[in-house]
């Protein structure tokens, strides 16, 4: 087969990528990121026209300190990986 014989179909794979299923799994490991990050994070959902997103985001003075110094959500980033 050659390159030339494949052929995406962008919207339905627009379509999977912000489907609620695939919304449910972003929100799932980003709330898991936020409880692993600690007290003053929180996940914040945002969906894209063309794919499901969120993010996790400090909310206090302290946990921005925490994140500059710790880099905790990077941290975090390993309680999500399977």
């Amino acid at each position: 087969m050659a390159a030339d014989d494949v052929k995406l179909n962008l919207a339905a794979i627009n379509t999977i990528m912000r489907s609620a299923p695939v919304q449910a799994i972003v929100d799932s490991a980003g709330r898991k990121m936020a409880a692993v990050a600690g007290e003053g994070f929180k996940y914040v959902p945002r969906p894209h026209r063309w794919m499901a997103r969120g993010y996790v985001q400090t909310t206090t003075a302290r946990a921005r300190r925490r994140q500059a110094r710790d880099a905790v959500l990077e941290r975090a980033i390993g309680a999500v990986r399977k």
